[in-house]
């Protein structure tokens, strides 16, 4: 160890290259005379455990048992060592002798895991919070493109991904309900995401270099102050373990959409309904007998003239997604490293180039002591990435609109359209040409990199500084040509686009720099064995600055160069430039007695620069308590292994507003008349509000952890209650108040209520290693006060005594059979008839209207169960893990094409050919065909086409083979595992017409499809 002392005496800097250094490096040589030691290693039942890290300690050198558990290694004699393996208590033993057995003791609860927490971790066992870790590990080999999509099926968290498309797919995320509503701000309701202690957004993590994800639920986030309303979320990466190592893993898998809309592809019976519908509301035939006739007999010979296209067919193929992960990583006593290398790459299931994504990403984690008071490290997270769109981003409202009459292309290859004349199709969208002409290209670079430090300063204080820097760049550059179709039989030309407009070209620039510092102080001091005491208080700044500029130009020659320069027509620049300031004071206080009785408090004070210059600072407080009863005297039992109840409160803070709420802006553009003459000029157009403060949230929890049965079984219960205060939103005005936009005032109150359960059970049968689980959680969501305002949405309304965004509609009482039923209900239009929706008359008054909507108690945009459940299956090297997810009490609303039938020259599904009302099939399911935008009596929002959007899904099922460790031995490879699974490969849900996950809070089917994934792969450790 020569090398380390003399590097305490050189400048820190140093240490920057070495971190480097390291990774290259090779292990230190041992100074002692070595003895050969041979050994064996076992479960508490006497079964081998394969894959057992051995390492001597105090240095990186080490060995891994084989199949029957054995290892050989040259020790130096009297040294210790070290035994840790996955899902068992680490263990140290002396070498005495040229033999050594060892059994290692199940950690089934793992309740001395060290879990993480806000500025610090504490042992599971006297954690008083309710929080939830999901270990990455145990994701490996899942085609996790994005690590939001691992939160699914976690108990008080709904996870949903609503969009698949490569680059974009992202889960939103919602913790324990909805708080807030009315904020244009899109972090108003998203949980606060820190990476390593840096907030920043896990969604740009290679996931294969998280370690864990661990959610705070509830006054835990308190010492996160003004961002922890919508919970915490800490992301802890991946560090280097035990012997130097390098680690390969691959997976190639193929993807196809998992709903797809049931459509008409047969232009005769698609011509037919067409006409039936439009007779149905008293109108002439759209297309005539003899086109139908002729139509029919063409397509026996001309496929171009008289198509009969499924146009998703057309446009949807197998996706691919490949992904490569190259780490390099190991520890001694004083010092560890990894370094990571990503890349993925993934083809969508569309047509043309408009939907591709490259990523690369590198990660460095590496720290050192440096003397022994001071260890400094650094690390780093980055990517480039860039993905592709259709220029027009509205490509599945395309697709959705799509006739079977549509022309794909000419013989000779160019755009069709259609001969026939439809109303609503006066320019015929055709998916190909614009999936394959115009195309966006987003490019991004980012890269997060920390530096850190800690000192032991005198009298056990640790002082604790970190400075984080969050550099983003991205480009977006997208092009278009003129575009046209043609027509099949007549060859006329119609323009798509406008040839003034196009060909034309854009770019914007998005350019981020946050910087982010803090500094903790925390004392550690046990008393008397029994009393332990923890303090830690911390200061922190963050600054977030954005600039972004974008222009455009048209008047290009064709579509051969798309630079900017080569435009000659300028169209348009815009700039912007935003900066957001949050200074920060933090502490907590930990204290236990001998274990049993365990205290946490914890305080922030935080200044926010987006709030009203005199109410900016706000203080944030929490308390929480439990209590291990396992441990008194007077408790005994040889069944209830663990029992901890809890309790904690605190008050959480949201700031999420816009940036200058609290500024009154004047806005140019604003035209002024003078003497009948029109002038140029400003005016203030939206109402600001300078005494804007701090949204707050009062969380209460209580819990228990019991663990029983010899810790096979383990059960968490969680109760919980959120109140929101001075909720953030805009308040209208009456508009003859200089017709002003409303200020963002405090205003409202929302109740979250809810419990949450988990339970595990983990036991060994022979050699059949068997872990079962399963998490529940329930949200009431509720508006309490809103001061008498009622705010109306699209089909939802929010008022007290209701869920945010409940549904609010007409009320279905079936369908009308006859036309003197009709006569003796209450008059909906002119046009009612038999077949027609019968809605009921709620306020008695003999006329259906707006007066008659009634609320449904559901929220549009968060369930109020979400369950989840899994397996997992070892034995002899074979392994079958697999986790199915769900959601209930939610309504889906989907309206527009194809969720309704022939809108504005849109298609419609086959249900419309057999399920329609008719006087011959008058107990139908749906009433008699229309279309939804000429006769809208049936097509109003009402309950009759609010849908049950409860679904159960296998997220993931995966078999793997761990192959023998006597195979691998002789070829110096540690650890080879292979691997098959599917992603969402079953779906059970009411609703069929299209991915039940998509169609949550949207009110179209115009979104790319969720994905089902096959793929295979491979992980090698030499």
């Amino acid at each position: 160890m020569k090398f380390f002392s003399r590097f305490r005496g050189s400048k820190p800097a140093v240490f920057l290259l070495l971190c480097l250094g390291i990774i290259g490096g090779s292990s230190f040589s041992l100074q002692a005379q070595n003895i050969p030691v041979t050994g064996r290693v076992t479960a508490a039942n006497g079964t081998p455990l394969i894959g057992v890290n051995v390492q001597i300690a105090g240095t990186s050198k080490g060995a891994a048992t084989d199949i029957e558990g054995a290892f050989k290694l040259a020790v130096p004699a009297g040294a210790t060592l070290k035994f840790t393996f996955v899902g068992y208590l680490p263990k140290e033993v002396k070498v005495k002798g040229p033999q050594v057995l060892v059994v290692l003791q199940e950690d089934i609860q793992k309740l001395n895991d060290v879990v993480v927490v806000g500025y610090g971790t504490q042992k599971k066992a006297t954690l008083t919070g309710a929080i939830t870790t999901v270990q990455m590990s145990d994701k490996d080999g899942q085609p996790l493109t994005n690590a939001s999509n691992a939160l699914h099926g976690v108990p008080g968290v709904f996870a949903n991904l609503s969009n698949s498309q490569p680059g974009v797919d992202r889960s939103t995320i919602r913790i324990r309900g909805v708080n807030t509503f009315g904020s244009t701000d899109p972090r108003a309701n998203e949980p606060m995401v820190l990476v390593d202690g840096i907030e920043y957004s896990m969604d740009e993590l290679n996931p294969n270099d998280i370690e864990t994800i661990t959610v705070l639920k509830d006054a835990a986030a308190a010492i996160y102050g003004s961002r922890s309303s919508n919970g915490v979320i800490l992301v802890t990466t991946k560090k280097g373990r035990g012997t130097s190592r390098v680690n390969y893993s691959y997976y190639y898998g193929q993807q196809k959409a998992t709903f797809l809309p049931d459509v008409i592809t047969d232009p005769i019976a698609y011509m037919k309904l067409k006409n039936q519908a439009l007779a149905n509301e008293g109108k002439a035939q759209e297309y005539a007998d003899a086109d139908i006739a002729e139509y029919e007999q063409g397509m026996k010979s001309d496929p171009f003239t008289y198509p009969a296209n499924d146009w998703y067919k057309i446009a949807l193929n197998n996706g691919v997604i490949k992904k490569h992960d190259l780490n390099i990583s190991g520890s001694a006593e004083k010092y560890q490293y990894r370094l990571s290398l990503g890349y993925l790459d993934r083809n969508g299931i569309l047509f043309g180039p408009g939907n591709h994504e490259k990523k690369y990403s590198v990660g460095l984690n590496a720290s050192m002591d440096l003397s022994k008071r001071l260890r400094a490290g650094i690390t780093l997270d980055g990517y480039y990435r860039n993905y592709t769109t259709p220029f027009y981003t509205d490509t599945w409202t395309y697709l959705a609109r799509t006739l079977p009459i549509l022309t794909d292309t000419l013989p000779d290859g160019r755009y069709g359209n259609s001969w026939l004349r439809t109303a609503g199709r006066n320019n015929w969208e055709n998916p190909r040409m614009l999936a394959y002409n115009g195309l966006q290209t987003k490019v991004v670079q980012r890269f997060l990199t920390t530096v850190f430090a800690e000192y032991k300063l005198p009298f056990d204080i640790n002082y604790n500084i970190k400075f984080g820097v969050d550099k983003y760049d991205g480009m977006l550059s997208g092009f278009t040509p003129r575009m046209q179709t043609f027509n099949p039989k007549t060859g006329a030309a119609t323009n798509w686009n406008s040839p003034a407009t196009a060909p034309r070209s854009a770019k914007a620039d998005y350019n981020d720099m946050n910087i982010h510092f803090y500094n903790t102080l925390d004392w550690k001091r046990s008393f008397k064995e029994k009393h332990n005491l923890s303090v830690m208080l911390g200061a922190s700044y963050d600054n977030f600055d954005s600039d972004s500029w974008g222009t455009s130009m048209y008047g290009y020659l064709d579509g051969t160069l798309d630079a900017l320069n080569a435009g000659t027509v300028w169209n348009a620049t815009n700039g912007n430039y935003t900066r957001d300031v949050l200074e920060s004071y933090f502490g907590r206080l930990n204290y236990d007695y001998d274990g049993r009785y365990l205290l946490e408090a914890t305080f922030r004070y935080d200044g926010s620069s987006r709030l009203g210059k005199d109410s900016r600072w706000a203080f944030f407080p929490s308390v929480s308590a439990g209590w291990r009863i396992d441990k008194e005297a007077f408790f005994h039992s040889d069944f209830v292994n663990v029992l901890k109840l809890r309790a904690s409160a605190g008050v959480l803070g949201n700031q999420a507003v816009p940036l200058y709420s609290t500024q009154a802006s004047v806005v140019l553009g604003e035209d002024y008349s003078f003497g009948g003459v029109l002038n140029s000029g400003a005016a203030k157009t939206t109402d600001a509000d300078s005494t804007l403060r701090w949204e707050t949230t009062n969380a209460y929890n209580i819990g228990a952890d019991v663990n029983f049965w010899k810790n096979r079984i383990g059960l968490t219960v969680d109760a919980y209650k959120k109140r929101t205060n001075g909720i953030l939103r805009t308040v209208g005005i009456p508009s003859q108040v200089g017709n002003l936009a409303g200020a963002k005032q405090n205003v409202g109150v929302v109740d979250n209520t809810g419990i949450e359960a988990t339970v595990q059970y983990r036991d060994q049968f022979g050699g059949v290693e068997l872990n079962v689980y399963g998490t529940m959680g329930y949200n009431k969501n509720e508006v309490i006060d809103l001061r008498g305002e009622i705010l109306y949405g699209s089909g939802t309304i929010t008022q007290a005594g209701s869920p945010i965004d409940a549904y609010y509609m007409l009320q279905s009482e079936g369908i009308f059979q006859t036309k003197e039923e009709v006569d003796k209900s209450a008059k909906q239009s002119a046009n009612t008839k038999p077949g027609y929706i019968k809605f009921k008359d709620v306020n008695n008054d003999g006329i259906i209207n707006g007066e008659d909507r009634v609320i449904v108690n559901s929220s549009s945009s968060v369930p109020k169960y979400t369950y989840a459940f899994g397996f997992n299956v070892d034995y002899k090297g074979f392994s079958l893990n697999a986790a199915f997810q769900g959601i209930a009490g939610i309504k889906a609303l989907p309206t527009a094409n194809l969720a309704y039938p022939f809108n504005n020259g849109a298609n419609a599904t086959k249900e419309w050919l057999t399920d329609a009302w008719t006087p011959e099939n008058t107990n139908a399911r749906l009433p008699i065909v229309t279309t939804s935008t000429g006769s809208i009596d049936n097509f109003q929002r009402s309950t009759f086409w609010l849908r049950d959007n409860s679904y159960l899904r296998l997220k993931n099922i995966q078999l793997g083979y761990a192959l023998p460790q006597q195979w691998l031995s002789k070829v110096k490879i540690q650890k080879v595992n292979v691997f098959i699974n599917a992603e969402n490969l079953l779906t059970f849900s009411r609703y069929k017409d299209f991915d039940p996950e998509s169609v949550l809070n949207a009110t179209t089917l115009y979104t790319y499809p969720m994905l089902k994934t096959f793929n295979g792969g491979i992980n090698v450790t030499f």
